[in-house]
């Protein structure tokens, strides 16, 4: 093993031989915070299904009442149709969750008041509060809807992020005191408990909405002097980033070095989610606009570049002004379809890591511009240790990829992780397992990979190695700590192989969509290393090479050049900071 040891980051200040208990299954990190996963009780919801399953137990609720069915009867069925918006909220299937089922609670509340009517206003009253209360939490809901968050860090513009009240702990207690007080009407008991209980959940439905009324107020006069706050302050560049929660490393693995400019600038996130993770990496204003039209206000006179780092959809909102460069920086550099989609052509400069990148493009017949490309490297991987010649291979990184957008991007190597990290166990290695942060997106690659977990696990409990997976691998490590950490790699068609490159460590990629012969031919990078066949047929024979006599150690060294740029490791980031301060001059 290599004498180097991770590097620190800020992410991390424990050392690297620490690693989850092996007596516990940690909660993946690809699980990713924000996100919204689609599961069939939330697309049903989608769908309108929720909201007529409740409304139609209203309404059965309301006619029971109309045709006199016994007070206690309807009172039941309405506590019951409470408890089912509350199992509701509880899932969360929708967002926000405040207004869950409003519909159906209000017909409960006109069935309760249509029940009690004979006992007087007494009773009636405190549903007539709560059906108040029901049209404030909807108002509130409405409100936080359309008040996403707004920005921060821009000297003269303050908007708080986000309402005082949470949506959950107000649909909670809508629904609860709904629940509430129709039992508390069916007890013999006299009528100020419940109104107690509804005048409290009326007060604080509309403290909620008068609280998200001033904060929508508070951010259209952000919005009115915006424009002339962000002037003044005169930013020379801004990083445009639109993608979903998780996500943050695109930007976050460019954010040191355009700090390193040592020019004002701004990043502009399309996705409101995606907000927190922005606003807590740089110091620099941070600044949300989700329409097309959002971004005139911003294109101030002093922007001389846009720097982009994937190739989402809206990023033509801001391609389309002239005066201003448009570079295309990317997240990451490998030989995948999306690293050469004809839709690179619409910017003025693609910062690339090395000729491969290039000649990548020619290769699949897509032209462009002579002066279209710039080789920079790749700035990420200059502390990335190189491999010291004769180290014996004990340690053992796997970093799949995840299942992709569409068919020709399904390069993840899990479906056969678990028969890979056996065969690396079997040998005595240490493993590293890192799968990418959007495996969980993916029922079959999110099995996988929890079997790759609990293979280590196991093995770890029964012979006390010291494998390193979970949050540990995922979080608390950055990618150059895992690469680190060990003497070889194995991984799938993604970014993670061209910076590995960098190490001159051996690795092994797996061919999931393509015959041996095909993929040489389609993913040059691989000849530094060794294939595993998508049926990992020939597992043992790579696993032999890869920990053993390495004989593409040489070409491996040939293409480390030829895919991250000849710069000297002393000064390697320099390339791409002299390149950006060239565009925002």
């Amino acid at each position: 093993m290599s004498e180097t040891s991770p590097v620190t980051t800020n992410e991390s200040t424990e050392a690297p031989s620490e690693a989850p208990e092996a007596t516990e299954a940690p909660r993946a990190a690809f699980a990713i915070e924000g996100a919204v996963v689609q599961t069939p009780a939330r697309i049903a919801w989608g769908l309108g299904a929720g909201d007529l399953a409740l409304g139609g137990l209203g309404v059965v609720t309301l006619l029971l009442a109309a045709l006199g069915v016994p007070d206690p009867v309807v009172l039941v069925l309405g506590a019951l149709v409470g408890a089912a918006v509350a199992l509701a909220v509880r899932a969360q299937v929708a967002t926000p969750v405040a207004g869950l089922g409003g519909a159906a609670r209000l017909l409960v509340l006109a069935a309760a008041v249509a029940a009690v009517l004979p006992a007087g206003p007494a009773r009636w009253w405190p549903f007539v509060l709560l059906a108040a209360a029901v049209v404030a939490e909807v108002g509130y809901s409405r409100l936080v809807r359309v008040a996403v968050p707004f920005g921060s860090h821009l000297p003269g513009v303050s908007v708080r992020p986000s309402s005082r009240f949470k949506p959950l702990w107000l649909a909670y207690a809508g629904t609860g005191a709904l629940v509430v007080v129709l039992l508390l009407t069916l007890l013999p008991l006299p009528a100020w408990p419940a109104w107690v209980v509804a005048v409290l959940a009326l007060l604080l439905a509309v403290a909620a909405l008068v609280d998200a009324a001033l904060w929508v107020l508070q951010r259209r006069r952000a919005e009115a002097r915006l424009n002339r706050s962000l002037t003044a302050y005169a930013p020379h560049f801004a990083l445009h980033w639109d993608a979903q929660p998780g996500t943050g490393y695109q930007i976050g693995r460019w954010i040191p070095y355009l700090d390193r400019l040592g020019e004002r600038y701004v990043v502009f996130v399309r996705n409101p989610n995606s907000f927190r993770e922005a606003e807590a990496m740089t110091d620099q204003p941070v600044l949300v606009r989700r329409g097309a039209r959002e971004m005139d206000a911003v294109m101030v006179a002093s922007l001389r570049a846009v720097f982009y780092v994937n190739n989402a959809l809206r990023n033509v909102h801001v391609v389309r002004y002239a005066g201003v460069r448009h570079v295309q920086l990317n997240h990451g550099d490998s030989d995948k379809a999306t690293s050469y989609n004809p839709v690179f052509r619409m910017f003025d400069r693609n910062f690339v890591a090395g000729q491969a990148a290039v000649d990548r493009f020619s290769a699949h017949g897509i032209s462009t511009a002579p002066d279209f490309f710039e080789i920079v490297g790749r700035p990420q991987v200059e502390d990335v240790a190189v491999a010291v010649p004769g180290t014996r291979v004990t340690r053992v990184l796997y970093a799949p990829t995840w299942a992709g957008m569409h068919a020709d991007s399904a390069y993840s190597s899990l479906p056969i992780g678990p028969a890979i990290v056996r065969g690396l166990v079997e040998r005595g290695c240490v493993v590293v397992f890192r799968p990418h942060p959007y495996t969980g997106r993916n029922a079959t690659l999110r099995a996988a990979s929890e079997e790759v977990t609990a293979i280590l696990a196991e093995h770890r409990a029964r012979t006390g190695t010291e494998h390193v997976y979970g949050a540990q691998a995922e979080s608390v490590w950055s990618i150059t700590d895992c690469f680190n950490a060990v003497d070889a790699l194995v991984s799938d068609v993604s970014s993670v192989v061209p910076d590995f490159l960098y190490s001159e460590k051996p690795f092994a990629v797996a061919a999931m969509g393509a015959s041996l012969e095909e993929f040489y031919a389609e993913m040059p990078v691989v000849r530094g290393g060794y294939v595993i066949a998508r049926d990992a047929g020939n597992l043992d024979a790579v696993l032999d090479d890869l920990l053993g006599a390495d004989p593409q150690a040489g070409e491996r060294h040939r293409l480390k050049t030829y895919y991250l740029g000849d710069f000297p490791a002393e000064t390697y980031a320099d390339a791409f900071l002299d390149a950006a301060r060239r565009e925002i001059a």
